[in-house]
């Protein structure tokens, strides 16, 4: 590499760093860890295939995102609400969701106790927690 393109390259890290901001601009050139084999049992294969497949993304996009929000939101605490079934919010932190925050997992499965019929926003996430609930017990019944 020349010097011209040496300083090219940190005029665009400067205008980075200028248009996102500092730390924007190292969350994006941040390499990605190795992802861990992620140790799960039948219940928890079940309980991330269903939700991946309600919200319609990947369990890459569920296990791994660095960024949670909107919707992904919810998935990751349907996913906790219904793994703290069998599981400690540690052992979930420590087997299924490595690379997740413990407190914001407790955040997030709060928010699916949380969710009230009064507030028309959250209709939708009570009638999926609903469906899930029956997926979910059925698939328990199968399996003892």
């Amino acid at each position: 590499m020349n010097n011209q393109e040496t300083i090219e390259i940190l005029e665009e890290l400067l205008n980075s760093v200028k248009t996102l901001g500092f730390r924007k601009t190292l969350n994006i050139l941040k390499v990605e860890k190795k992802k861990d084999v992620v140790e799960m049992d039948d219940y928890d294969h079940f309980v991330l295939d269903t939700i991946t497949t309600e919200f319609a993304i990947t369990i890459d996009d569920l296990l791994y995102g660095r960024y949670i929000r909107g919707e992904i939101k919810y998935a990751v605490g349907f996913a906790v609400y219904f793994l703290y079934e069998n599981k400690t919010l540690g052992q979930i932190h420590k087997n299924v969701f490595k690379f997740k925050n413990k407190t914001l997992l407790s955040k997030y499965r709060q928010m699916i106790f949380d969710l009230k019929k009064s507030h028309k926003a959250d209709e939708k996430f009570i009638s999926l927690k609903d469906k899930l609930e029956k997926i979910i017990q059925t698939f328990k019944k199968d399996n003892q």
